[in-house]
């Protein structure tokens, strides 16, 4: 299970005096996730920021990620990375099949939807099952994507369990010829972040050319960092990690990996580009003002990174 989920959120995680609980959409609304609200899930142009503010709401109760509070949902991850366009879309309309292994509210599932992928091969995970319904309060699209493409699992559960959980059962191993983990091993400490790896390659198509691809918080200097409160015990005697990834750590992750299940690999992970979005453009990760560094730092970088089985 997650760093931060081995047990129930702690006192205080879901005040919304965290710098990370944002109270006025600014530019987290962009025009891209307005016309979808508008058009995709025909929430009215003058309620989509009540919409919006409705659901974070209910999501930051399940569980108060930061990227909850930051809206995170709609900024469409998965259509930055730069295989989007170029492979995971062409693929997707041409009938592959693809898992947004992570998922949150489905963001990523509704842009490829909207993009022209065929919905009925898009699959969601989440370890919460709420998500789903949520899911479907936000985008109001449970005639397109639909129910049962959702499935809450635990990728960490102990070997029967996930063995018997749904991601190995209804959909199966080696039956997936892409697998999106966006914002999502970062959540883990190495021992866990590999164990998720192993599991993640058991689920991939055993095709040549079959993708992992995603992004996550990374740092100049790889390592372990100490879990922070208001996720940890403030008496500092929590000493859960999450590790922190640069290009060469993350690929020897993969690499292991890969050796672990005999699956060949050849494994991409670089840190983005300055200014990637636009010029002054914040990606989560270089903002500036002090006060909302509190999970990042002058190191942290976004990691985009691909794995493919050769």
């Amino acid at each position: 299970m997650a760093q931060m989920l081995d047990r129930p959120a702690p006192d205080g995680a879901r005040s919304v005096s965290w710098p990370w609980y944002h109270h006025v959409l600014t530019t987290e609304l962009t025009a891209d996730a307005r016309k979808i609200l508008e058009k995709y899930s025909g929430i009215p142009p003058e309620d989509v920021e009540s919409h919006i503010y409705s659901i974070r709401d209910k999501a930051w109760g399940i569980f108060p990620w930061p990227c909850v509070g930051e809206f995170w949902f709609l900024r469409f991850g998965l259509a930055l990375h730069p295989l989007y366009k170029t492979m995971v879309l062409p693929r997707l309309k041409a009938g592959s099949s693809m898992l947004d292994l992570g998922s949150c509210l489905g963001q990523d599932i509704r842009k490829c939807i909207v993009d022209g992928a065929p919905a009925e091969n898009l699959y969601a995970s989440d370890l919460f099952i709420e998500y789903e319904s949520l899911s479907y309060d936000l985008w109001r699209d449970e005639d397109v994507f639909r129910p049962g493409q959702f499935l809450a699992d635990d990728i960490l559960a102990d070997n029967d369990s996930f063995t018997r959980g749904p991601l190995m059962t209804q959909i199966g191993p080696g039956q997936l010829d892409i697998i999106s983990i966006t914002m999502f091993l970062h959540l883990f400490n190495w021992r866990n972040q590999l164990r998720a790896a192993t599991r993640i390659l058991r689920l991939l198509s055993h095709k040549p050319g079959s993708l992992i691809l995603g992004s996550q918080a990374g740092s100049v200097n790889a390592g372990e960092l100490p879990l922070k409160p208001p996720f940890a015990d403030t008496a500092g005697v929590d000493k859960r990690t999450v590790f922190r990834h640069n290009p060469e750590s993350f690929e020897r992750l993969w690499t292991e990996a890969g050796q672990a299940v005999g699956v060949p690999l050849r494994v991409t992970a670089v840190f983005q580009a300055p200014d990637a979005f636009g010029k002054g453009v914040d990606s989560g990760f270089d903002i500036s003002p002090k006060e909302k560094r509190y999970f990042t730092g002058a190191e942290t970088r976004r990691l985009y990174f691909s794995v493919m089985r050769v």
